[in-house]
C-alpha cells in the first residue's frame, strides 16, 4: 500500500528533466522581459507624452464637470521623470487649461513613485499607493487656467480678472487675451461680504515677476488657485490639457 501511495505521488508531481527545467526558466525570463518592456513603454508614454485624468471636483465648472475624462500632455512644460524635470518645449499661455502642482504639495519618494506606477499599471489605473499620508490628496495637482504670465499686471473685479501686459498702457479682461473661449461661474455671497474678505471677487493689482504665472479656477468660488497660494513658476506646471474625450457628447479640444 505504501508503494502504491508513493507511485501516486510521483504520477501527480512528475519530475522534470534538466532540459525541461532550463526551458521553463527561459520561457519565464522571456515573459518577464516582455512584461518589463511593456511597462517601460507605458511609463514613457504616460510620463512624457500623454496621460489621462478624471475630473473629481467642480472647481472648473462650467468648463468641466465632475466625471469628465481628459487627455493631457506633460511634454510641453517639461515632463517629470525619476531623474528630475526635463526642459520645457513651450511656455504656458493665457487661457491654457493646465495641471499645476502647488508650492505646498507633498511629493512622494522615488521608490514609492515607482511602486505606485507599477500598481496603477497592473490594476488598469484602478488603484494607487502614492498618497503620502491621510488627507494629503487635497494638496494637488490642480486643474486650473492660466490667467496672466510673467510681466503682466493682474487684478480682479466682480470675479473677472483684468490683465495689463508689460509695456501696455491698457488692461483688458482675461477673455480678451485668451485664445480659448470659456465662461466662469460666480458664487453667491452673503449680504455685507466685504472686498477684503476671502473669495470676495476683488483682487488688488499685482505685477508678476520673472517666471511667475497667475492661475485660477473657472468656478470663482473655489479657493484652490493663485488667489490663495500665490503665483507659481513654470516648474510647477505638470501637464497641459488637450481635449475631453468623455462624455462623448462634449468631446473636443480646449
Amino acid at each position: 500500500m505504501l508503494g502504491s501511495a508513493r507511485n501516486a505521488t510521483v504520477s501527480m508531481f512528475p519530475r522534470r528533466s534538466f532540459t525541461e527545467t532550463v526551458e521553463g526558466r527561459r520561457r519565464l525570463f522571456v515573459r518577464a522581459r516582455i512584461f518589463f518592456l511593456v511597462f517601460l513603454s507605458y511609463e514613457l508614454v504616460v510620463c512624457v507624452f500623454l496621460q489621462t485624468r478624471v475630473v473629481t471636483s467642480t472647481s472648473m465648472s462650467p468648463t468641466m464637470q465632475a466625471g469628465d475624462l481628459l487627455l493631457l500632455s506633460p511634454f510641453p512644460f517639461g515632463p517629470d521623470i525619476l531623474l528630475g524635470k526635463l526642459p520645457a518645449m513651450a511656455k504656458p499661455e493665457r487661457g491654457d487649461l493646465v495641471l499645476v502642482r502647488p508650492p505646498f504639495e507633498l511629493r512622494t519618494g522615488i521608490l514609492r513613485t515607482v511602486a505606485d506606477s507599477f500598481v496603477r499599471f497592473i490594476s488598469f489605473q484602478r488603484f494607487n499607493i502614492a498618497v503620502p499620508e491621510p488627507g494629503a490628496e487635497v494638496g494637488g495637482p490642480f486643474l486650473v487656467r492660466v490667467i496672466a504670465v510673467p510681466g503682466d499686471e493682474v487684478s480682479m473685479s466682480a470675479y473677472v480678472f483684468m490683465v495689463r501686459p508689460q509695456g501696455s498702457g491698457h488692461a483688458l479682461t482675461e477673455f480678451e487675451f485668451s485664445s480659448h473661449r470659456y465662461d466662469i461661474e460666480k458664487p453667491s455671497l452673503p449680504p455685507g461680504w466685504k472686498a477684503d474678505y476671502p473669495l470676495s471677487g476683488f483682487l488688488p493689482p499685482r505685477i508678476l515677476s520673472r517666471d511667475e504665472y497667475f492661475v485660477a479656477s473657472d468656478m470663482r468660488g473655489s479657493s484652490s488657485d493663485s488667489r490663495t497660494w500665490g503665483p507659481v513658476s513654470q516648474r510647477h506646471f505638470a501637464a497641459k490639457a488637450l481635449l475631453r474625450y468623455w462624455p462623448f457628447a462634449r468631446f473636443g479640444s480646449f
